[in-house]
């Protein structure tokens, strides 16, 4: 198995050992645009999995790929073991919810969460109580008699949710479903329904554009851009060692520094510095450091310390956001620095730092430095 293939497989303690959602090759195409291009990934059983990336990336198309909305062009979908890429939706156990929730407006939010069992043929006492479960299970009690109109974003939401959980999908498929909310609830919601995996047990594929969200509430991520999954990994994995340039700028902030590699441990950063990267290309490749901001550390030039590497800078932004201050720092040759040589091209910093820490000012010349072990190469 090669790395690619061990980044895309279930995380080892997954419910069970067939995994959840399972793709081979699968591709989309309409007409002769390419929506999903080529992906191999399998989620595992009892996982919270978000798919990140840009709008019209092919995310959702996946999503609907494997709720049988869209049929693929090519490749192998199994849920569960089972083949399942010519079944209709109704056959697949899963269920989806929608950033529009497409609740129904005239019925009563006993009556939405009801509707799934009644297409079942599902009625009476026995789904009085399903119904009562689901409302429960999403903290509902006291509204059934409501419409949606009389309901907040995030009451309908959960609303969309019990519909859906009633039905106990093996696999609950997430469209957006958080878009709709303003950043306050928005981030209320993403802890209910990360602590409500985590009760009714079953896997999550969760559709984002949002990088924060992604990392908050899954156990992996998949990181998609123009149809290719290009990394899958944990939260961490992606953050602190993205597989490439597109993955290291998606994902939170970071410094981009470009380079060319000069062996396996070192790097020479066309500002005209060399620094410790290890890295695996070949001498001569060009190549970029990734730095997160908070990985970045600010001295007055006075205070640099002593044996450490360092790149004199000057401050030329400084914002405070109360949690933290973010400077930008120039460096190379429009920082003044002496010893520049022809060739040497500009480069910024963002550097984060706790309130707690000296402010410092636009116009202070500075150096920089960061721990090698916080840096990753990436090529091309």
């Amino acid at each position: 198995m090669n790395s690619e293939d061990m980044s895309s497989a279930p995380p080892p303690d997954a419910g069970s050992s067939v995994p959840a959602v399972e793709m081979h090759g699968i591709s989309k195409r309409f007409g002769d645009v390419v929506a999903v291009d080529g992906v191999d990934l399998q989620i595992g059983d009892g996982e919270f999995f978000a798919l990140l990336g840009p709008s019209g990336c092919g995310k959702t198309t996946t999503l609907r790929m494997i709720a049988g909305l869209d049929i693929p062009s090519e490749g192998r979908l199994a849920i569960f073991g089972e083949e399942v890429a010519s079944w209709p939706p109704d056959r697949r156990p899963v269920n989806t919810v929608f950033q529009a929730y497409a609740l129904f407006p005239h019925m009563t939010v006993a009556q939405n969460i009801a509707f799934g069992l009644q297409m079942r043929g599902i009625r009476g006492p026995d789904a009085d109580r399903q119904v009562a479960e689901a409302t429960a299970l999403v903290q509902l009690e006291g509204m059934e008699h409501r419409r949606p109109s009389q309901l907040s974003g995030g009451q309908q939401q959960r609303v969309a949710l019990a519909r859906a959980l009633v039905n106990h999908p093996k696999v609950l498929l997430l469209d957006e479903p958080l878009g709709a909310l303003d950043l306050k609830l928005r981030q209320e919601m993403q802890v209910e329904l990360k602590a409500l995996q985590r009760e009714v047990g079953i896997t999550f594929v969760f559709v984002t554009h949002d990088q924060e969200e992604a990392l908050a509430m899954s156990d992996r991520v998949g990181v998609m851009s123009e149809g290719r999954l290009l990394q899958v990994g944990t939260p961490a994995e992606v953050y602190e060692h993205p597989a490439n340039r597109f993955v290291a700028d998606f994902i939170g902030r970071t410094n981009l520094l470009e380079g060319v590699t000069e062996g396996p441990a070192a790097v020479r950063l066309d500002a005209g510095a060399v620094v410790a990267a290890a890295n695996e290309l070949a001498v001569g490749s060009p190549a970029a450091l990734s730095v997160r901001p908070e990985q970045v550390r600010l001295h007055r030039r006075s205070e640099a310390p002593a044996g450490a590497p360092c790149l004199d800078g000057v401050i030329t932004d400084a914002t405070y956001l109360g949690h933290a201050f973010v400077y930008t720092v120039a460096i190379g040759p429009t920082a003044g620095a002496s010893g520049t040589h022809a060739g040497e091209r500009a480069a910024t910093i963002t550097a984060r730092s706790e309130t707690g820490s000296a402010a410092l000012a636009a116009g202070e010349p500075v150096s920089v430095s960061w721990s090698p072990e916080a840096t990753t190469v990436v090529a091309d």
